[in-house]
């Protein structure tokens, strides 16, 4: 197995004010292309342009609308053959997956700093790029740094902290489904990685009922977990100890609702607590945590009409073109997955 080299990892108070330092430390760059949004490039971008303009960087700055395959290949044209030497991707989940992609695309290094701590994407080398009504999972470049300010991340609405807890506890479930698939199908599973993940779901799990008594440590915790399930997947090449049935569920959600407003940790989420149920582990645990977490656990909470959910458990086995083995093996049937998601409540 090759080796993995972790990234570099600066998470503290100000901690956008040691870049250029950072990157003094991580080579010898000279242009860098900064892939942002409008709104995060007000909040962080332009401050960090103009510090690394009087460094002597040359800065150029791209904003991200969508997450899309024309939006990476139309950054990839303009900056191709050119003497890039980094890419920064600030924000959330779509710009940093944006970056992620490219720098792979372009084979130039990646540093990822978080605006929000919605999801793990922020330190994988896995993105998610969307193409017509359908997200496929990609190869992206593993970040060689990743720059998490808790002054920024503090002060990001609650709703994305918890989304961000809600796709730690997913890698429960994404454990168990990659064991099944190691017993039944004899897959290559890795260990260390499973044990990563694994740990990065208990810890979130146990510090939901604490997180509230001091609320910037917590949210260090989480980007401390989402960090670990993000190297756990560079440890074994595969979205396999971060993503299972459960992300099976949500991107089938957003393939058969794509006008759905709920996040991608708030999806999958609840489509841990009713993987648990067929796993048949304490899917209590799961629902208790979700709620302390103010997590959706209901169609109600999540808004999305039960009709797209119970399709969606029934169906969701399909997503993807690999016919990865979870849970759901070969799918439930439309009236037992009803049943199912009555009986859990959600429905």
């Amino acid at each position: 197995m090759s080796r993995i080299e972790p990234p570099k990892i600066v998470i503290k108070e100000g901690a956008v004010k040691e870049i250029p330092t950072l990157l003094t430390k991580l080579g010898n760059f000279n242009s860098v292309l900064i892939v942002t949004g409008k709104t995060t490039h007000e909040l962080i971008g332009r401050k960090m342009s103009d510090i690394l303009t009087e460094e002597g960087y040359k800065i150029d700055v791209v904003y991200v609308e969508e997450c899309d395959h024309s939006t990476v290949e139309r950054i990839k044209k303009k900056y191709q053959g050119s003497r890039l030497d980094l890419m920064i991707g600030i924000g959330g989940g779509k710009n940093i997956d944006v970056a992620k992609a490219v720098s792979y695309n372009l084979k130039i290094p990646c540093v990822s700093i978080p605006t929000i701590p919605s999801h793990d994407g922020i330190a994988s080398d896995r993105a998610v790029i969307s193409k017509g009504k359908t997200k496929y999972p990609v190869v992206g470049k593993l970040p060689i740094a990743i720059v998490a300010d808790l002054d920024i991340l503090s002060k990001a609405p609650f709703r994305f902290f918890a989304a961000g807890c809600g796709d730690v506890i997913a890698k429960r479930t994404a454990v168990l489904d990659w064991q099944l698939a190691r017993d039944e199908r004899g897959e290559e599973y890795d260990d260390f990685a499973a044990r990563l993940a694994s740990a990065a779901a208990d810890t979130i799990i146990d510090n939901s009922k604490e997180y509230e008594k001091d609320y910037k440590s917590s949210v260090e915790l989480l980007v401390k977990a989402l960090i670990f399930c993000g190297i756990a997947m560079a440890v074994a090449k595969s979205s396999r100890p971060c993503s299972g049935s459960e992300h099976m569920f949500c991107h089938t959600i957003d393939f058969l609702c794509p006008e759905n407003t709920a996040l991608h940790g708030e999806k999958v989420a609840l489509g841990t607590y009713i993987m648990a149920s067929l796993h048949g582990i304490d899917h209590d645990e799961i629902k208790e945590a979700l709620l302390s977490y103010k997590l959706p656990v209901n169609h109600k909470q999540i808004q999305i009409p039960p009709e797209i959910l119970v399709k969606a458990l029934s169906t969701a086995h399909e997503i993807r073109s690999d016919r990865r083995l979870t849970i759901l093996r070969d799918g439930i049937k439309r009236e037992d997955a009803e049943n199912m998601l009555k009986k859990l409540g959600i429905i």
